[in-house]
């Protein structure tokens, strides 16, 4: 409905822009206007609407009742008295206009008015609407033959009875009093109002047990700023001072601006003699009161015999909670740290007037017993030293000196230890479990401070160097969690891990089970020409893989020797067993090196006249064979020039095709290698990874074995060049005559 509002005035607009005096499109736009609650545009609609036709009250009305709304109310009283002086029984001006004389306390024209509406009709809301003015007024003696003429008119009118009933405690009539507020309660036994008025007769008979039952029923049923002010007023007669400030916190917390509670909860603190608590309020009432003559000459006087009463002398004491600084007030920070956020406190019997630092500007609370400050720090590095002066109320000054002690500036290093994670900071989870329960190490030089995960705090034990820590917490909805670990010098680290819900259920719908894929590219290289074909090769068995069913994919980039040793020896059999992982894909695109008797793979750092600086095929195998028994299946494809004899000495034929309909051949274990060259060169342009990924592409069936594979992609090889692929099986590998099947999506 809104946009259609907003259709409406961009429509009117355009028939005034046509036609200034179009009465009809100014009303029908300010309606518009103020269904989308823009009553000031509407406002200034209907005072177009006034110029072009001044006689018309109803534009004085709409005007002053829009007004009215906005809480300007002098602004609407001037329209609402036009309106009248054209209608002076215009009904709905006369209700409009005793609001806003309400609000502007304007009683004796406010009667006038009301007196209009009684003369056009006499009915229970005239006669009501008259008597609040009277009662405003203090003509307590009218105001009662109203309500009562109200009352007698509809019966069922409860705000009669309410405000006769509060009208004749004025006239010392709290008997009569009850027995309206129980006639009214007969009418409608839940009417929170006659509660309260209620609880006013029976305060007014001193029985003020009795009114705070009535007035209790109020706040738990309808817990308004008036209620609560109210029931505070009976615990302070009753001398429950205590009580009474819990009510007004009550209030205020409903309303925060209202000066008034502020004076009477301070007034209330006074009684108990807490003439701290009283001197806050004070301060509060004095921020929100500016302006109002009499509260400002009341607060002047509270204020003086506050602060003389609560006179003291002793200094405030100052302590920093970040950086912490030992009992000899020296403060360590990170030499590296040019940035600080200085935490504290000053504590004091009194307020605290001012806390200043030669390092930069506190910021604290003046309201506050015993307030917490911060300082930003810049420049750390200039900085030898911290001064803080503090000062309170009665001028009583301390001033505290920290020094400055550079230290170690390393971070923490956090090492999950359950559950186990991979390299890549990765942690497999059960899809169905809401929680986790984490544990771990954190190694740095200094005490640990803290260490939270997900903002929330871990156990650990403070004073331990290099301690352990734990936590159970939820991961629901998460895919990542972050930990922090901060030293006491403020060093801080923070590590990011994700959760992978696919290893909890990996494989479940592949017979091929848990399903990795390593590729392995060098393409640059220090010594050795650098390749442009490894990363497009890589790229388009990767997209053709995307296809298949495969459970996480890894990607390795121009590798070191020192890296492609340590990937094979610890990070992939940590892989193969943390990720209980069944068959694995090991693809390496990127220079070989064929010495005899000796096949290698060129790291990125290899030389070109050092063998030793070459990674060695047989090292592959040999760290394979450390975690080859966990795996069902293994294939090794080699996309490189000369990859010599050792491949070829470690291979068996087999040239028995593998059906995919047999899936009996999935759980029997499968050691194979797939080699592009044996002593040839090989291009940088390579045919054996452009027909791997074409069979991958054009397959056709639920799955494909990599015999099909292998033998379109030598013959292809072959007749492009002079290279001569290799498949067979791993020699030394355990092997039962599986082998490798692609499994489709």
């Amino acid at each position: 409905m809104v946009a259609n509002y907003k259709d409406a005035v961009d429509n009117y607009s355009k028939a005034i822009n046509m036609d200034p005096k179009y009465e009809k499109a100014y009303l029908k736009r300010a309606g518009a206007l103020e269904q989308q609650n823009l009553k000031a545009e509407a406002i200034e609609d209907y005072k177009k609407l006034l110029a072009l036709d001044p006689k018309e009250k109803e534009y004085y009305y709409n005007a002053g009742r829009l007004m009215a709304d906005l809480k300007k109310y002098a602004d609407a009283d001037l329209m609402l008295r036009k309106a009248l002086e054209r209608d002076k029984g215009y009904n709905e001006a006369i209700i409009k206009e005793v609001e806003v004389l309400h609000a502007l306390k304007n009683y004796s024209y406010g009667i006038e008015i009301t007196q209009l509406g009684l003369d056009k009709r006499k009915d229970f809301v005239s006669y009501f609407n008259h008597a609040v003015m009277l009662d405003s007024a203090k003509n307590y003696v009218e105001a009662e033959k109203f309500y009562k003429s109200s009352k007698g008119d509809n019966s069922k009118f409860i705000p009669a009875y309410v405000g006769l009933a509060l009208v004749q405690v004025k006239l010392n009539k709290n008997v009569d009093a009850f027995k309206i507020c129980e006639d009214g309660l007969a009418k409608d036994p839940n009417n929170t109002d006659v509660y309260s008025a209620r609880s006013v007769v029976m305060a007014d008979r001193k029985d003020f047990q009795a009114a705070l039952n009535d007035i209790t029923k109020v706040t738990l049923s309808k817990p308004t700023i008036v209620a609560y002010k109210q029931r505070a007023s009976y615990y302070e007669k009753m001398g429950q001072y205590q009580n009474a400030v819990n009510d007004y916190i009550q209030a205020i917390k409903i309303d925060d601006k209202d000066a008034e509670t502020y004076f009477r909860k301070a007034a209330a603190n006074e009684q108990m003699q807490n003439f701290k608590a009283a001197l806050i309020d004070y301060n509060k009432v004095a921020l929100l009161a500016v302006g109002n003559d009499k509260i400002e000459a009341q607060l002047k006087l509270a204020k003086k015999k506050m602060t003389e009463l609560s006179r003291e002398s002793v200094k405030p004491e100052i302590l920093l909670s970040f950086p912490r600084a030992n009992d000899k007030n020296l403060v360590k920070v990170s030499a590296d740290k040019e940035d600080l956020v200085i935490k504290g406190s000053v504590s004091d019997a009194s307020l605290i007037k001012s806390i200043t630092a030669n390092c930069g500007t506190p910021i604290f609370s003046t309201d506050s017993i015993n307030p917490e400050f911060t300082i930003k720090v810049s420049n750390l590095s200039k900085i030898n030293e911290i001064v803080i002066t503090a000062i309170d109320i009665y001028n009583n000054t301390q001033a505290t000196q920290f020094k400055i002690e550079k230290t170690e500036s390393n971070k923490p290093a956090i090492a999950i230890e359950i559950p186990e994670t991979s390299f890549e900071n990765e942690i497999f989870i059960d899809n169905n479990n809401p929680e986790i329960y984490l544990q771990g190490k954190i190694t740095d030089q200094s005490l640990i401070e803290s260490v939270t995960i997900d903002d929330q705090l871990a156990s650990f034990n403070h004073a331990n160097p290099n301690p352990d820590f734990s936590a159970q917490f939820s991961i629901a909805n998460k895919n990542k969690i972050t930990i922090v670990a901060k030293d006491i010098y403020g060093n801080e680290t923070t590590q990011i891990y994700s959760l992978n819900r696919s290893g909890a259920s990996a494989g479940l719908d592949n017979p091929m089970g848990n399903t990795w894929v390593v590729f392995i590219e060098n393409s640059k290289y220090n010594s050795f020409p650098s390749l442009e074909g490894p990363a497009k090769d890589v790229a388009t068995m990767r997209a053709a893989l995307s296809n298949y069913k495969i459970t996480k994919t890894v990607l390795k980039q121009n590798m070191t020797k020192n890296e492609m040793e340590k990937f094979f020896s610890i990070e992939l059999r940590d892989y193969v067993k943390n990720n209980n992982i069944n068959s694995l894909l090991i693809w390496y695109a990127g220079h070989g090196k064929y010495v005899s008797p000796t096949g290698y793979w060129v790291p990125a750092d290899g030389k070109t006249d050092d063998e030793f600086s070459y990674f060695g095929i047989n090292n592959l195998k040999a760290a394979m064979q450390s975690y080859s028994s966990k795996l069902i299946h293994t294939l090794v494809i080699t996309d490189a020039c000369e990859s010599g004899a050792t491949f070829l000495m470690a291979m068996r034929g087999d040239e028995n095709s593998k059906r995919c309909d047999n899936w009996e051949q999935t759980k029997a274990k499968s050691s194979q290698v797939f080699t592009s060259a044996g002593y040839e060169l090989a291009s940088d342009n390579s045919q054996f990874s452009k027909t791997f990924a074409s069979t991958l592409n054009n397959n056709t069936d639920a799955c494909i074995p990599i015999e099909k594979i292998t033998k379109k992609v030598s013959a292809a090889v072959i007749q492009a060049g002079n290279q001569s692929p290799k498949f067979g099986k791993i020699k030394d590998l355990e092997d039962e005559g599986g082998t490798y099947f692609f499994i489709k999506k």
